[in-house]
């Protein structure tokens, strides 16, 4: 694998990993601190629903413009959602701010699908592992950095640095994107989904044989692993959110 593909998805899927661990892991316990109750944070879970539905969404992007430009007005809406969120005080516009969450959540699921695009278009068959490698380790890498990195010293740099750190990162991760030329399709498959119905592609998706038995591994992973990361112990004024990493 070229070692230019190597730094272009780690920064990609770093950046990505970087809302998810801002919402799971710093926010929460954030939050809290200001005051806010049990019911309002975990309300902030549900904001996560863009990603059950980017379906919906995934074959525009797949078959309108290119990736590199879904990808970045993705990450340009990430930018002017962190700016938004750094005028914001928690406490007192939380209506404001679970609203820009939301907005978060839905370029984010863009940008997945777009990062995701790229990847197939330009590793071969050969890259695919290295790939995946890197998509794992740069994603949890970005949550890590993102969640519990940024907690550590958000006493010090405060609520509005903190978004200011944000849209620093996106800026880059924009900049070094924009200079990125396209390069040819490398991938040994093409779109097999000449549609745009959500409900026929996911039919086609159904009929690969094995898929729906995949679909009901994952379901029972994803729950115990929600039980895991989103077990919460709490006394007084105190809360812990826990976070297991699994593979």
């Amino acid at each position: 694998m070229a070692p230019f593909k190597m730094k272009l998805f780690g920064l990609l899927y770093f950046v990505q990993g970087m809302p998810y661990g801002l919402q799971s892991n710093l926010l929460p316990i954030y939050l809290r601190t200001f005051g806010l109750s049990f019911t309002k944070i975990s309300l902030t879970k549900l904001l996560f629903f863009p990603w059950s539905l980017k379906i919906l969404w995934a074959p525009f992007v797949d078959q309108y413009g290119t990736k590199w430009k879904w990808l970045l007005c993705s990450m340009f809406g990430l930018f002017l959602c962190c700016l938004a969120m750094s005028r914001l005080i928690p406490d007192t516009d939380f209506p404001a701010m679970a609203f820009i969450l939301l907005l978060m959540n839905f370029f984010a699921s863009i940008q997945d699908i777009a990062v995701d695009g790229i990847a197939v278009r330009l590793l071969s068959s050969e890259d695919i592992g290295y790939g995946n490698t890197i998509q794992v380790v740069a994603y949890k890498m970005g949550s890590l950095i993102a969640g519990a990195g940024l907690l550590t010293v958000i006493d010090y740099i405060g609520w509005n640095m903190l978004f200011i750190i944000f849209c620093v990162v996106y800026a880059a991760a924009m900049f070094f994107s924009y200079f990125t030329p396209e390069e040819e399709d490398t991938s040994e498959t093409k779109n097999s989904f000449p549609v745009l119905n959500p409900c026929k592609i996911l039919g086609e998706i159904l009929k690969v044989p094995g898929t729906v038995w995949n679909l009901i591994y994952v379901m029972i992973y994803k729950l115990g692993k929600c039980i895991q990361h989103n077990t919460i112990i709490y006394d007084n004024d105190i809360i812990m959110w826990t976070d297991t990493w699994t593979g």
